[in-house]
């Protein structure tokens, strides 16, 4: 049974183990978990929208797919998109990997545009 204490726990255990990814990066185990593909889950809470994707295969980002999660991380209000740093999403995904769950992360805010 998960309990709340055994979850904060493993999550500040998650946490230190992603503070140390710049180190960890280099090991492919850790990034791929158990194939030679990387995927993401994100539920965005303002916009409803839902993504789940397969962002890398056999050792390259997928291109299509690294769009579609920039695009996702807009500024939705000004529907402007950023790309961001592949490196951020591993450490996402190795996240919910460790975590073990089939549950998105909820994206609270993205990118946000200069108020002109």
């Amino acid at each position: 049974m998960v309990t709340r204490r055994s979850l904060i726990t493993s999550f500040v255990s998650t946490a230190t183990t992603v503070v140390a990814a710049p180190v960890l990066a280099k090991a492919p185990g850790f990034l791929r978990g158990a194939g030679d593909i990387r995927k993401i889950r994100f539920r965005n809470f303002n916009t409803g929208e839902f993504i789940n994707s397969v962002y890398w295969i056999e050792g390259s980002y997928v291109s299509d797919a690294m769009k579609e999660i920039d695009y996702f991380m807009r500024d939705w209000r000004q529907n402007k998109v950023r790309q961001y740093d592949p490196a951020n999403i591993d450490i996402l995904s190795a996240t919910q990997g460790l975590l073990d769950s089939s549950e998105p992360f909820y994206l609270l805010s993205g990118y946000r545009t200069r108020k002109n």
